[in-house]
């Protein structure tokens, strides 16, 4: 009997554990910076809007300010012009880093007056 008490209580320490490091592991993946494919990849997703095609060329990660630059270019297909420009991304201090592209040549064709917020998302700590 002391017997099954002590697997019992091993595979309930065994369970604990297991789910604390999972848990730790969530947290410092959230808090490493994202690989620039994703940064790219998301860049692309959310700026990509009418007539507007884009294209990440070029991500860097600066860990003082933990911010994002992103070198890109993109071409309007009513003109078939391309241009490029880049923008830098800023934390909000919840996983979410903030710019806005300012070029008039990219804003104007999709209705907007001053600037084209764009924003990237890290994974949350509490998501498998």
């Amino acid at each position: 009997m002391p017997l099954w008490f002590a697997i019992i209580g091993l595979v309930a320490w065994n369970l604990v554990t297991t789910r604390q490091l999972s848990q730790l592991k969530r947290e410092t993946d959230a808090n490493r910076p994202l690989p620039p494919t994703e940064v790219a990849r998301q860049f692309q997703e959310n700026t990509t809007r009418g007539p507007i095609s884009v294209i990440g060329k070029d991500v860097r990660y600066a860990p003082g300010s933990d911010s994002y630059k992103i070198d890109f270019s993109w071409t309007n297909a009513t003109t078939n012009e391309t241009w490029f420009s880049d923008v830098k991304l800023s934390p909000d201090g919840y996983g979410v880093y903030v710019g806005q592209i300012r070029n008039e040549s990219f804003i104007q064709p999709l209705g907007y007056k001053e600037s084209f917020v764009v924003a990237i998302k890290s994974p949350s700590p509490l998501l498998d």
